[in-house]
């Protein structure tokens, strides 16, 4: 004889509020754990200090000077105190880290703020000195020219003009894959296209983990919960990822997200490009479920899951989800 189940004695109502609460709780201990890593992590908060969290204080204040720098009609001698600062952080990253692109970025946007108060009849001597001191310890056949502001004319801009509307358009969600290989070189130029998402302060926290191994695959993709029926043919999976590291204070406790689910559709769009299906997986999980696939994959635990995607080839015809989508009027609000 079975034993009847124990919630068959309890009223539906009282039920659903009884799992309503417990919601809550759950809700409210994600909340805390969620809050724990990013104050172990992100760069107010933490209390040991990585060469990221260091490359992401240059980034964030010489993008502050390129930002003037980019305005219609920038304030001569603006933002000094930024300048004076961001000089102090450069000369501690050199001395622990030496130079890389990031430290180069800084020195190049700081010379072209000298050499746009210049062109106004301000000169900054004592800038001059220092940067020129900086200067002499980088090899200069070696030193990109990234950094500053570049002039960009509106008829170059034209000239990469094409049918978004229709490219956009024709991007499925792929759950049939031909047989063959993607091939790495394909996820780099795709990887390479989605660099210029936009981010807060151009700080780019985001990571592509790239899985080819089957028996890797296997043991990524059940950790999720839509792949069943398709998942096993893609040729690669992907997982996005945002480092905490990259941010900074209270407010910016979501931009991981924002940033990270940014360029997760530009590299979408950039495989659609080049001819590469995909569909994206959400990675919607509880937080041990995180842990467990960040052990399974080798993700830091500094990094936060944006989502999977399948990638594969192309077949000649194949069945999608309509998938239509809400009216414009829907979702604009005119104000």
């Amino acid at each position: 004889m079975k034993i009847m189940s124990f919630k068959k004695f309890i009223p539906k109502p009282i039920r659903r509020i009884a799992l309503r609460m417990l919601n809550h709780i759950q809700l409210l201990n994600y909340y805390f754990k969620d809050m724990n890593r990013y104050s172990k992590h992100s760069f107010d908060f933490s209390n040991s200090k990585a060469k990221r969290h260091h490359e992401t204080d240059l980034i964030y204040y010489y993008h502050k000077i390129e930002k003037g720098l980019s305005l219609p009609n920038p304030r001569i001698g603006f933002g000094q105190k930024v300048v004076n600062h961001l000089l102090s952080i450069l000369n501690h990253y050199i001395k622990q880290y030496g130079w890389d692109n990031v430290s180069i970025a800084a020195l190049n946007t700081l010379y072209s703020y000298y050499y746009f108060n210049e062109k106004n009849d301000l000169r900054l001597n004592e800038l001059l000195n220092k940067l020129e001191e900086l200067s002499k310890t980088i090899d200069a056949i070696s030193r990109p020219t990234v950094g500053g502001i570049d002039e960009v004319k509106k008829v170059d801009i034209d000239k990469s003009n094409i049918d978004f509307k229709e490219f956009a358009f024709s991007r499925y969600s792929i759950r049939n894959y031909a047989p063959g290989n993607v091939s790495i070189d394909l996820i780099k130029e795709a990887v390479y296209i989605a660099q210029k998402t936009p981010s807060v302060c151009n700080r780019q926290p985001w990571r592509v983990y790239v899985y080819s191994n089957e028996e890797d695959k296997i043991n990524i993709l059940k950790y999720q919960n839509g792949n069943v029926g398709f998942g096993d043919g893609a040729s690669k999976i992907l997982i996005v990822t945002s480092e905490l590291k990259d941010f900074r204070g209270p407010r910016e406790r979501n931009q991981s997200y924002i940033d990270g689910g940014m360029y997760s559709m530009s590299l979408i769009y950039a495989l659609h490009s080049l001819g590469v299906g995909s569909c994206a997986l959400n990675l919607a999980v509880s937080p041990q479920t995180e842990t467990e696939l960040k052990n399974t994959a080798n993700i830091s635990e500094s990094e936060v899951l944006i989502m999977m995607i399948a990638v594969g080839n192309l077949p000649k015809k194949l069945n999608v989800a309509s998938s239509p989508r809400r009216a414009v009027e829907d979702v604009i609000a005119i104000n």
